[in-house]
């Protein structure tokens, strides 16, 4: 990965996805040496600080409409309640920046900020559950699990159709992409055509007023 630096920012939230090559600046760092910075319990389920989990900006593909806020408290209101399962942990990749190691999460970015709501709330919640990428996963690999390694709500046409763009982004092509996602090709051309259609079109899409296969009609 390149060595251009992303701006940091403090336990901030994503507000809007971007197909552009959001993750090319992370430069591997020290997993072990971040958890230790962090104050981390060991094991391969480490629990992290929640003020010591950092957001890509942008990275998270989730489209913010009506039904994912709805979404979003009620995963706040199941913390509250039941406190974060552990059994669900976020993903995570650490990343060196400025002689220090960072981590950041890469999936399970809904329920990261349903914590945060709960914690803003009152909940007694110091850290969440994170299982972090091993050496050498790539760019690709994180973007790509952004579909295959989601085990929460599935994402949305339009928003698996943002990681295909990134994917194209990073020089993969049409038939590479379809196979690591495990989606045929025509269907990747179809979801490509989401971000093609006019504005106003993919914005009743985003709402969810208009269904995606008024779009396309070939199922994946």
């Amino acid at each position: 990965m390149s060595t251009r630096q992303h701006p940091r920012k403090e336990n901030t939230v994503s507000t809007q996805p971007t197909t552009d090559l959001v993750i090319d600046t992370l430069v591997p760092g020290s997993v072990k040496a971040a958890m230790k910075e962090a104050g981390a319990s060991s094991s391969d389920l480490w629990m992290v600080p929640y003020k010591d989990i950092r957001v890509i900006e942008g990275f998270n593909v989730r489209v913010r409409n009506a039904e994912y806020e709805a979404h979003l408290h009620n995963i706040r209101d199941s913390i509250v309640a039941n406190g974060f399962y552990r059994d669900k942990p976020l993903e995570g990749y650490v990343a060196k920046e400025d002689g220090q190691n960072i981590i950041y999460i890469t999936g399970g970015h809904t329920r990261y900020e349903a914590a945060g709501l709960a914690i803003g709330m009152g909940a007694a919640i110091e850290a969440l559950p994170i299982i972090v990428k091993p050496a050498g996963t790539s760019q690709e690999d994180l973007t790509v699990a952004l579909v295959t390694g989601n085990s929460g709500r599935p994402l949305t046409p339009i928003e698996t159709a943002i990681v295909i763009k990134r994917l194209l982004g990073f020089g993969l092509d049409e038939r590479v992409v379809a196979a690591r996602l495990g989606y045929g090709k025509k269907y990747v051309e179809d979801l490509l055509s989401l971000l093609s259609a006019p504005a106003a079109v993919r914005k009743l899409v985003e709402q969810g007023k208009v269904p995606a296969a008024h779009i396309f009609l070939v199922p994946p």
